[in-house]
C-alpha cells in the first residue's frame, strides 16, 4: 500500500483523461499517483429509449460508454442515461448529444472532471490515503505511481513538513499604476520556510530569470504571496512573455495558468494567495498585508511605502524599497504560518484544493462539500442557474435599552440555524404543502423523513464534536491539538454557512423556501426565549438574531439556558460578560467593557471602513472614557483631538476617508467624493476598477464636498479643510455615544469652536 497525502489535483490528457494526484509520500517524498478516470454526465427526460438508441448511432463522438441507471433529483427518483465521456471538454459534448437525441435535462456536465474524480473517489485534498500502486515510471525527478483500487482514509491529523516559498515583487510605473505591457519588474523577494533569503534585483530579465531559477531549485510544495492572483503572478509573467521566455514556476517548467473562481495555478504546487483570506474577513478594512499581519497579533516590522510613493522612493531611497520588499515576504510567510491549519482544514472539509478554496467564495465551499455527499448518495447534482432575488424577513432584532447597563450576560444559542433546519428537517427535497412541520406565519411545511440538507448539517456538526473532543486529549501547544482547533473552527464556519447558501441565488440547491423557514424558526425561538426570560424576571436590555444580552443573574440565566434545552431542543450557553456596555438608540450599534478589561464593538464607525482614522480614534477613546471613567472625560478627550486638529498635528494618514467603488464609474448617477477622486486617478494614469477602496482627503475651498475631495497622495496637510474633520468625522460618531449617557449634542458640538 502507498501512503500519501493530496497536496493538489490535476486532469492531464493522455490516451484519455488521467488524472495526477500530487502528493507528499509518508517517507517525504515528492511524488504523482496516476489513475484513468471516465468522466461522467447524465441526459434525463423525454423518451430514454429513444434517446439510448440514438446514443447508439452516434460511435464517432468521444463516449466510452452509456448505460441507464435509476438517481434521485431534489429528493424524487429519476431515471437517467449515464453517458462517460472520453474527453474532459463535457459541457459541449452534452449540449451536443442533448439536442441530437432529444433529451430534455444534462446533469453534471457542468461539473469539472478533476472534481468530479475527487467527489466520486471520495478523496479530499489535504488528507492522508493509502492506496494498492505500483511504480511505473520517473517524470521530471517525480516518481509516478498507477493506483488500483479504493483509497483508505489514514487517521493522520498533521500535514507533512512542506516545502514553503514565500514571495513579494515591485513594478516601477513611469505614469501612475504599473502596467505589464511597459513597467518593469524592480525587484522580487523570497524567504523560505528553511530560513532562506534571497532578492532579485537589478536587470529585469536577470531577476526574473533567477527567481525562476531559485523556484526550481527549491521546489516548494507551497507558494504564498499577497494579491497573487489578481496582480503579480500575472505581472510577472506578461513581462517574461516580453522579454521572450516563460514564467516556468510550476513543476515541470509549467507557466501559471488562470482555473477556476480567478485561481492562478502552478503545476505540482499550491499557490496560496492570503489576500483572498484578509478579503472574506471583516475586521479587515483596506485588505493590506500590514493589516492583516496586525490583526492576527503579528509581530512583524513593516516600513512601509504606498504604491503611490514607490516610483520616488525607488529614485531618492532604494535601499528602503528593497528592505520593505524583504520585510513583506517575511511577514507572508508569518501569515502564513498562522493560518495554514485554517487553510488545510477548510480544504479537507470542502473538498477544495487548498489553493481553490481560498479564491472560492464561500457558497462554493459549501456547494463542493455537498456535491460529494450528493454523488454518494445518488443525488444528481443540479446544474448552476441564477434564479432572481427575492427579499424576505431575517432574524429578530429587538429596539436596545439605550444608555449605559452594567453586569451584562449575552447568551447565545450554539449554531442556532444549523440546529434549527436540523430539529425541522428543513431542506429543498423535505418541503411539502402537507408537512408535519410546519413554519411560524408561513406557507410551507417540511416531511419527516430526514432530509438531505440536515444530513449534512449533521454530519459536519458531528465532525466539529468529534474534533473538539480529540483536541481535548492533547496538550496546549501540541501540534495535534492546534490542527483539531482548526479543523473544527473550519466545520462551523462551513456548518453555519449553509443556511446562507440555500437563500444564494447562485447555489445549485437554491431553495428560498427553506431559506425563508429557517430565518422564521429563529425568529420564534428568540422570541419564546425572551417570553421566558420575562417570566423568569431576567431583565432583558437587547436581542439580535442568535443572542440576547441580559442583566447578569447566574440563577436565572442557569434556569432559562435549561428550559431552552427542554422545551426549545437547543442549545444555549453564556457567551460573553461584560462589566458595562453602552447601546445607542440605533440596533446593531454597542460598545462593552468585557469582564477581562477588553472593548468590545459592534456597528459603530470604529469598525467601519468609511471613516477616517482621527473619527474612529476619537469614538474609541470616547467609548474607552464612556466605559471606564463617564462621560466628562469623554468630552475632555474630544477636546484633546479637536485641539491637535486645529494645531496640525494629526498625521495626515489619519485623515484618509476610504470608500469601496460598488460599480462602474459612469453608473454613479450623484457626484461622490470618492468618484471624483476616482476619475482624477484614471486621468492621471492610475488603474481604478469596481472593487477598489479610493482614499481622499477633503481641503479647503469652496464648492460642494466631491469638489474639494483630493487622492490622499496629493493632500496639503496645510490646506486641509480642519472644519470639515472637526464637524463632519470627529462630532457624529461621538455624539452617538454621550448622547447615550445623556450629555446633550450641543455641549459637544461647542467644543467645534476651540
Amino acid at each position: 500500500m502507498l501512503g500519501f497525502w493530496v497536496l493538489d489535483v490535476a486532469t492531464e490528457m493522455e490516451d484519455g483523461p488521467v488524472v495526477w494526484i500530487w502528493s507528499i509520500g509518508e517517507d517525504g517524498s515528492r511524488l504523482i499517483v496516476k489513475e484513468p478516470f471516465t468522466p461522467i454526465f447524465y441526459l434525463t427526460g423525454g423518451d430514454l429509449k429513444e434517446v439510448y438508441k440514438c446514443l447508439e448511432a452516434y460511435r464517432e463522438l468521444p463516449i466510452s460508454g452509456f448505460s441507464m441507471v435509476e438517481r434521485r433529483l431534489l429528493g424524487k427518483p429519476l431515471k437517467a442515461v449515464m453517458v462517460s465521456s472520453k474527453t474532459d471538454e463535457l459541457e459541449e459534448l452534452a449540449e451536443k448529444l442533448m439536442r441530437r437525441c432529444g433529451a430534455e435535462g444534462v446533469f453534471e456536465a457542468d461539473v469539472r472532471a478533476s472534481s468530479q474524480f475527487l467527489l466520486r473517489r471520495g478523496l479530499r485534498p489535504s488528507s492522508w490515503y493509502a492506496v494498492e500502486a505500483s511504480e511505473s515510471k520517473v517524470v521530471g525527478g517525480f516518481r509516478v505511481y498507477r493506483a488500483s483500487g479504493d483509497y483508505q482514509k489514514l487517521e493522520r491529523v498533521e500535514a507533512p513538513a512542506l516545502r514553503v516559498l514565500a514571495f513579494d515583487s515591485f513594478s516601477l510605473a513611469s505614469r501612475g499604476t504599473p502596467k505589464p505591457e511597459i513597467d518593469p519588474v524592480i525587484v522580487t523577494s523570497a524567504v523560505t520556510d528553511g530560513g532562506e533569503e534571497r532578492q532579485f534585483s537589478g536587470g529585469e530579465e536577470r531577476l526574473l530569470r533567477e527567481f525562476i531559477s531559485f523556484v526550481e531549485s527549491y521546489d516548494p510544495d507551497v507558494v504564498v504571496g499577497f494579491n497573487t492572483n489578481r496582480r503579480l503572478l500575472p505581472y510577472m509573467a506578461e513581462r517574461c512573455r516580453r522579454l521572450g521566455f516563460r514564467l516556468s514556476i510550476g513543476r515541470l517548467g509549467a507557466e501559471p495558468r488562470t482555473s477556476v473562481y480567478g485561481h492562478q495555478s502552478l503545476q505540482g504546487r499550491l499557490n496560496i494567495d492570503l489576500y483572498d483570506l484578509a478579503e472574506e474577513t471583516p475586521e479587515i478594512k483596506l485588505e493590506t498585508l500590514e493589516e492583516y499581519s496586525s490583526y492576527l497579533g503579528l509581530k512583524v516590522e513593516y516600513d512601509t511605502i504606498d504604491e503611490y510613493d514607490l516610483a520616488e522612493a525607488w529614485s531618492r531611497e532604494r535601499s528602503r524599497v528593497l528592505d520593505y520588499s524583504m520585510q513583506r515576504a517575511r511577514g507572508i510567510l508569518e501569515v502564513y504560518r498562522a493560518v495554514s491549519d485554517y487553510i488545510f482544514s477548510l480544504s479537507e472539509i470542502t473538498g477544495l484544493p487548498a489553493d481553490h478554496v481560498l479564491t472560492a467564495a464561500t457558497g462554493f465551499r459549501v456547494e463542493n462539500y455537498l456535491m460529494g455527499l450528493a454523488m454518494e448518495a445518488g443525488e444528481l447534482v443540479p446544474p448552476r442557474g441564477e434564479a432572481t432575488y427575492t427579499t424576505y424577513a431575517g432574524g429578530v432584532v429587538m429596539e436596545p435599552r439605550a444608555g449605559l447597563h452594567e453586569d451584562v450576560a449575552v447568551i447565545d444559542f450554539k449554531s442556532m440555524y444549523p440546529n434549527i433546519m436540523m430539529k425541522y428537517n428543513i431542506s429543498f427535497d423535505t418541503l411539502s404543502v402537507d408537512g408535519v412541520h410546519r413554519t411560524p406565519n408561513l406557507p410551507y411545511s417540511f416531511k419527516e423523513e430526514a432530509g438531505f440538507i440536515p444530513r449534512a448539517l449533521k454530519r459536519l456538526l458531528e465532525e466539529r464534536e468529534r474534533a473538539r473532543s480529540l483536541a481535548d486529549m492533547h496538550p496546549e501547544g501540541s501540534v495535534e491539538r492546534r490542527v483539531l482547533e482548526a479543523r473544527q473552527r473550519a466545520l462551523k464556519v462551513i456548518a453555519n454557512a449553509t443556511y446562507g447558501y440555500m437563500g444564494w441565488t447562485g447555489a445549485r440547491w437554491y431553495c428560498r423556501e427553506a431559506a425563508e423557514a429557517t430565518t422564521a424558526w429563529g425568529r420564534e425561538t428568540i422570541r419564546s426565549a425572551m417570553e421566558k426570560a420575562k417570566e423568569l424576571s431576567l431583565e432583558i436590555i437587547y436581542g439580535d438574531t442568535d443572542s440576547l444580552f441580559v442583566r447578569d443573574d447566574p440563577e436565572r440565566i442557569k434556569s432559562l439556558l435549561r428550559w431552552i434545552s427542554e422545551a426549545l431542543g437547543l442549545e444555549a450557553r453564556v457567551d460573553r460578560r461584560y462589566r458595562r456596555i453602552l447601546f445607542t438608540e440605533a440596533k446593531k450599534r454597542y460598545g462593552g467593557l468585557t469582564i477581562d478589561g477588553k472593548i468590545e464593538t459592534v456597528g459603530l464607525e470604529i469598525v467601519r471602513g468609511d471613516w477616517s482614522a482621527i473619527a474612529k480614534e476619537a469614538q474609541l477613546s470616547a467609548l474607552e472614557a464612556i466605559l471606564k471613567e463617564g462621560g466628562e472625560e469623554a468630552l475632555k478627550r474630544v477636546r484633546v483631538t479637536i485641539k491637535a486638529l486645529r494645531e496640525g498635528r494629526v498625521p495626515i494618514k489619519k485623515l484618509i476617508i476610504w470608500k469601496k467603488l460598488t460599480k462602474g464609474l459612469e453608473e454613479y448617477e450623484v457626484a461622490a467624493p470618492h468618484v471624483a477622486v476616482a476619475k482624477r486617478m484614471i486621468e492621471a494614469g492610475w488603474d481604478v476598477k469596481p472593487g477598489d477602496l479610493v482614499g481622499f482627503i477633503i481641503m479647503k475651498g469652496k464648492g460642494r464636498l466631491y469638489e474639494k475631495a483630493v487622492p490622499y497622495f496629493e493632500a496639503d496637510q496645510s490646506k486641509v479643510d480642519v472644519d470639515y474633520y472637526i464637524e463632519k468625522q470627529v462630532i457624529p460618531p461621538v455624539v452617538r455615544l454621550i448622547s447615550a449617557v445623556g450629555i446633550p449634542e450641543r455641549t459637544l458640538k461647542s467644543l467645534a469652536s476651540i
